[in-house]
C-alpha cells in the first residue's frame, strides 16, 4: 500500500512539472512537495538539500524554515530540540502544519483532482478569464482563452480562506463567501497597507442573491500577503481570498484578470462535482427566455453558471444595454418544474473600493 501511495504521488508530481517549470510559483511547491516526499521516504539528507535550497531562495517562508530546522536537528542527533521548539510555539507550528497537509493532500490527489470548470460553468460568454476557488481544498484554478479561443485552464494557487471557514452570513463572521462573483476593482500595493501585498481585486459581494437571503458584509477580495511571510495559513483570513505574492503578481500582471472576470467560489469536494440535472436543456431554456423577451441580446455574449452550494439555482450574466453594466440574473424551478427568473439586477462593471488607512 505504501508503495502504491508514493508511486501515486511521484506521478502527481510529475503531472506538474511541465507547468511548473514555466511557472515560478508551482516550482517552488513542487520543491516543498518533492522534499516533503524525501522525508517520508527516509532521505533525509536529500530532503535537507531541497529545504536548504528553499530556504536561501525564500527566507521568509515559514514552513520551509520550520522543516529545515526539523532536519537539521535530526541531523545534530537532537530530536529533543524538535519537541521543545514545538511546545514553545504550538498555535504557530500548527497553522504550518495545516499548509503542509493542505498541498500534500491536493498533490496526492493531482491525477484526480476535478477543477469544477465543467460542472459550473455550462456556457462561458466571451470573457478573457475564469476562476474557480475551491475552498475545500484551498485552491484557486484559473482560466483563460489559448490561441484557438477554447478555454484551458493555465495555473492553479494555493490559498488561504476565511478563519472560520466557508459560508459567509454576516459581517465579521470570519467566513468567506460562497456564490459567483466578479471582479469589479483593481487595487494596486501602494495604495494599501502591507498586510494585503501587492494588491488587491475587490468582489462585488454580496451580490443580489447573498442580499435577497440576508446575508450582510463586504470587503471580499482577492489579495496578496505581508512582505514578510511567504504565505499564510489554510484559515487564517477575514474572509478574503488570499494568495502568495508571486501568485497574486501574476493574477494582476502577467495574466492581467479585467473588470467583470468571474470568480466562482465553491465549496466542494472534487469528486462530488458531477452534474446531475441536464445542463443542456437549462441553456436552452435561458436561450429561448431570451429570443422571446430581450431578442437584441447578443447570444455569444451569454454566460450560464450552476450557482455552487444551492438546489436548482442557476445564475446567468451578459452585457446590459447601458455601456460598461451586466445584468444578472437567478434562475430556479419553479413549483411546476419550469425554470423561471426568480432575480434579475443590473450592475456596473467597475465599482471603485475606496480604502480607509
Amino acid at each position: 500500500m505504501l508503495r502504491k501511495t508514493k508511486l501515486v504521488f511521484a506521478l502527481s508530481l510529475a503531472a506538474t512539472v511541465q507547468v511548473a517549470q514555466a511557472d515560478e510559483v508551482l516550482q517552488v511547491e513542487q520543491k516543498l512537495l518533492s522534499g516533503l516526499q524525501s522525508m517520508q521516504s527516509l532521505s533525509f539528507e536529500q530532503a535537507l538539500n531541497t529545504f536548504d535550497q528553499l530556504s536561501e531562495e525564500h527566507p521568509t517562508y515559514k514552513l520551509v524554515q520550520l522543516v529545515k530546522a526539523d532536519l537539521l536537528a535530526l541531523k545534530a542527533g537532537q530530536p529533543s530540540m524538535i519537541d521543545a521548539y514545538r511546545k514553545a510555539h504550538k498555535d504557530e507550528i500548527s497553522k504550518l502544519e495545516d499548509e503542509a497537509k493542505v498541498r500534500w493532500e491536493f498533490a496526492q490527489g493531482a491525477l484526480q483532482q476535478n477543477s469544477g470548470f465543467d460542472h459550473y460553468v455550462l456556457k462561458a460568454g466571451p470573457q478573457k478569464n475564469v476562476v474557480i476557488v475551491n475552498l475545500k481544498e484551498s485552491r484557486l484554478y484559473l482560466f483563460g482563452r489559448n490561441a484557438k479561443k477554447q478555454i484551458e485552464q493555465l495555473a492553479d494557487y494555493y490559498v488561504t480562506i476565511g478563519a472560520k471557514g466557508a459560508g459567509k452570513q454576516r459581517e465579521g463572521d470570519q467566513r468567506t463567501p460562497i456564490g459567483v462573483y466578479h471582479v469589479v476593482d483593481m487595487i494596486s500595493d501602494d495604495k494599501l497597507p502591507d498586510l494585503y501585498g501587492v494588491g488587491a481585486l475587490p468582489l462585488n459581494y454580496p451580490n443580489k442573491w447573498d442580499q435577497s437571503q440576508g446575508k450582510t458584509g463586504s470587503g471580499i477580495w482577492l489579495h496578496g500577503v505581508p512582505r514578510n511571510t511567504y504565505t499564510r495559513a489554510p484559515r487564517s483570513s477575514r474572509g478574503c481570498v488570499v494568495l502568495n505574492n508571486s501568485a497574486m503578481q501574476k493574477l494582476l500582471s502577467e495574466y492581467k484578470l479585467p473588470l467583470s472576470t468571474p470568480i466562482l467560489i465553491v465549496d466542494e469536494e472534487s469528486e462530488n462535482l458531477n452534474f446531475s440535472l441536464d445542463s443542456k436543456y437549462l441553456v436552452k431554456e435561458v436561450r429561448a427566455w431570451l429570443g422571446d423577451n430581450q431578442p437584441e441580446v447578443d447570444w455569444s455574449q451569454v454566460s450560464v453558471y450552476l450557482y455552487p452550494n444551492e438546489k436548482d439555482l442557476f445564475y446567468v450574466t451578459y452585457p446590459a444595454k447601458e455601456k460598461d453594466k451586466m445584468v444578472h440574473q437567478f434562475w430556479r424551478r419553479d413549483m411546476e418544474g419550469d425554470w423561471k427568473v426568480v432575480l434579475q439586477d443590473t450592475e456596473n462593471n467597475e465599482i471603485k473600493y475606496v480604502f480607509r488607512r
